[in-house]
């Protein structure tokens, strides 16, 4: 897990360089952690709060791009509320699961899944597991969009 130690560095680090997003992974990049600006200084999204922004905007992808969102949304017992929500609007399935991502993997159609603990599986279909990569790609592809940059612009 990203300790609180690394989580220290990285805001110290977005200070320095006036980042608009901070994210890092645990040394074996299967979990991802995100710190923003706030009240002129800097502090780490919770599990919770990341979890429904991903969540949030693959439902929302699917919507600008007009392909057909579908599958489960599905987090740990000891997850915050507001995934169920988010699936319901986008009209997706949601399940709650014990703890754990061998739970979370075996949701049938698994679309989503989460746990609080900063492990999110935003493609399951090419890795059915937390996987921090891709969800650090996600974030930093829909932080991007929603400052109408692009990457190639770099």
């Amino acid at each position: 897990m990203l300790g609180l130690k690394c989580a220290d560095l990285l805001l110290d680090l977005a200070r320095r360089e006036g980042a608009d997003v901070a994210l890092a992974n645990d040394p074996d990049a299967d979990r991802c952690a995100a710190g923003i600006p706030h009240d002129g200084d800097y502090r780490m999204l919770t599990g919770d709060e990341v979890g429904a922004l991903l969540a949030w905007w693959i439902a929302e992808r699917g919507r600008r791009d007009g392909s057909p969102v579908e599958g489960v949304y599905a987090q740990s017992i000891v997850s915050g509320t507001l995934l169920e929500r988010i699936a319901t609007e986008a009209g997706l399935g949601y399940a709650t699961t014990l703890t754990g991502f061998k739970w979370i993997a075996r949701v049938p159609d698994l679309r989503f899944g989460y746990e609080e603990a900063l492990g999110y599986c935003v493609d399951p279909g090419a890795v059915k597991d937390k996987d921090g990569i891709t969800a650090s790609l996600l974030m930093l592809a829909e932080w991007l969009h929603s400052q109408q940059r692009l990457l190639l612009a770099y």
